[in-house]
C-alpha cells in the first residue's frame, strides 16, 4: 500500500470519499458541489470512490472555467 501524503492525487489510483477529503483538506460540501458539478463516481460497498485521472480532469475543467469567468469580468 502506498504512503498516504496529503495533496497527492495519482492518475493511475482510484480514491475513496474519505481518502480526497483527507489528502486534499476539503470539505463535505465542496465533495458534495463537485458530485452535482458531474463528477464521475462508483459505489463499491457503502462509499463512493472516484479515480484518479477523473478527479484530476475535474478540478482542471473547472479551475479554467473560473479563471475564464474572472478574466471576462
Amino acid at each position: 500500500m502506498t504512503k498516504n501524503i496529503h495533496g497527492v492525487i495519482r492518475a493511475d489510483e482510484a480514491y475513496s470519499k474519505s481518502m480526497i477529503l483527507e489528502r486534499l483538506g476539503i470539505s463535505q460540501k465542496f465533495w458534495d458541489r463537485m458530485l452535482d458539478e458531474g463528477l464521475p463516481y462508483t459505489v463499491i460497498g457503502h462509499s463512493r470512490w472516484v479515480t484518479g485521472q477523473a478527479l484530476i480532469e475535474h478540478l482542471n475543467k473547472n479551475a479554467e472555467r473560473k479563471t475564464n469567468a474572472a478574466a471576462y469580468s
